[in-house]
Formats: structure tokens, sequence, C-alpha cells
């Protein structure tokens, strides 16, 4: 019989990263913890095996144990951990990648957006082909009720506070399709919400439409959106496969961000 020729002190090394990491993924998911029988019996271990690798991560501060439950719970250790990693993270470097993908995929421009002083603020552009134009999109404002970035830079707004936007701003009619009343336009932001992404179907200019998705970042706080626009009749796509499709993209670079979802695949750019 053929002998493995891998070394078993290596093959148990591996073991023991993997239950430790078993053991983190289990405590994130209660703040208050969980005692070593529970953790025990939630992860089928011994007593032993999981008193073993908490003294470990206990030692490093990635564990700590509460005095009066004996519960243990994650530590400080990933308070300096995640800082770091945040610290690197910037918007703009983290949705490039997926924004060119989308564009790339589309035949189609992608924009990001950002809130600042009760507008949209477009920061970038992305174009199946590098275009000379790129950066004049950075720093145009919009509205929110006319745009489908806008709304969907507003889908975490409490309902008091979203209404409070929405009638604060000066909400022209462009269009025939523009939407002014604040009822209706808090309506389609919460249909909007529901469904993942916006629309704006020649809202802000005749012969154009947008669909958009929103960005979240590792509080779960919208932070920035993303758009592609085209013309009516001029995509193979129909505006709900272009939803789905923007929504995958938002939910990759939310990822990046820090964002908790199983929904996409986190790829390393």
């Amino acid at each position: 019989m053929k002998q493995s020729s891998e070394n078993p002190r290596k093959k148990g090394a591996v073991q023991s990263i993997e239950r430790a990491f078993d053991i983190l993924e289990l405590l994130s998911r209660d703040p208050q913890g969980f005692t070593l029988t529970e953790i025990s019996n939630r992860l089928d271990l011994h007593k032993s095996t999981v008193h073993r690798l908490l003294a470990g991560l206990l030692g490093r501060h990635y564990v700590e144990k509460a005095p009066r439950t004996n519960c243990y719970r994650l530590g400080l250790g990933f308070v300096h951990m995640s800082g770091m990693y945040l610290n690197r993270i910037e918007l703009k470097t983290e949705a490039e990648y997926y924004m060119r993908e989308l564009a790339n995929l589309l035949g189609q421009v992608v924009f990001l957006a950002i809130r600042k002083d009760g507008e949209v603020v477009y920061i970038d552009k992305i174009e199946k082909f590098d275009s000379t134009h790129r950066f004049a999109i950075i720093g145009m404002r919009r509205p929110f009720h006319c745009t489908a970035i806008g709304k969907a830079l507003l889908f975490d707004e409490p309902e008091d506070s979203l209404q409070r936007i929405l009638e604060g701003e000066e909400r022209i009619k462009r269009t025939e399709k523009t939407v002014t009343e604040v009822p209706e336009l808090l309506s389609l932001i919460r249909k909007y919400r529901d469904q993942g992404y916006s629309l704006d179907d020649e809202e802000w200019e005749y012969n154009t439409s947008c669909v958009a998705a929103p960005i979240y970042d590792y509080r779960n706080k919208v932070i920035a959106a993303i758009s592609t626009a085209w013309s009516p009749h001029q995509t193979r796509y129909s505006m709900d496969e272009l939803g789905s499709l923007v929504r995958q993209t938002a939910l990759k670079i939310s990822a990046r961000l820090g964002y908790d979802t199983d929904e996409v695949e986190i790829v390393a750019v």
C-alpha cells in the first residue's frame, strides 16, 4: 500500500487552524459569546481541544473571556486588525475593477457617486473604451428625486429622514416622466429598496434611462452608489437584467469594503 507523503504534523497544524477559525466564526455570531461547553457542543469538538485553542486566541487577544458569565467572545485584537484593513480601503480604488468589468460586459458607461451637501456628486466614470472625457464627470452634481443613482443613495435612510430630504429638495420636473410628489417618491424608493436597485426611466432627460444600486460599507451604511446609463432600445438587456447586474457589481464592491454578504464571492484585486 502506498504511504501518504503528507507530514502528519503539518496536517495536524492545518486542522488546528481550521478549528480555530470555526471557533472565531461561531463567536462572531453573538456579541454575548458562548461558554466552553456551548462551543464544544456546537462545533462537536472535545472540550480539551476547544480549551487549548481558546488559550492561544486569548493570549493574542483575539478572544476574551467575560468573568461574570464565563462566556468567550471576540477580543480587541480584531479591532486593531480591522482598523489596519479599513484604513487602507479607498472607495474609488476598490470600485474601479468591478466598474470596468461591468462596463466591458454591458458596453455602457458606469458611474460612481456619493452624497454630499444634499446632492448627488459624481466621483468617477468608467467606459468600455478609455475616454479622454472620463474625468469630466468628477464633481458634477445631480438631485436625488429624478436620478436612479440619487434614489439608490437614499436606500438606508429611515422613513422620517427620507421624507425630510425629499421635501427639502427642489424637485424640478425635467421631463414628463419626472416624479416630483414626495408620497410617490417615497413609494418608489421603498419598492426599489426591496428589489435592490433603482430606476430612472427618462426622468432626468429624454432618451436616457439609468439603473443604479447602493454600495454599503462594513457598518451596513450606504456610502456610495453605481449606475449605468443607455439610450432606450440600444441595449440587449432588459431593465431587470441590468438591475441585477448592477446590483451584483455593487455588492462585490460592498464586500471589498467590509459589507457582510454571502450573495457574491469576494475577489482580491
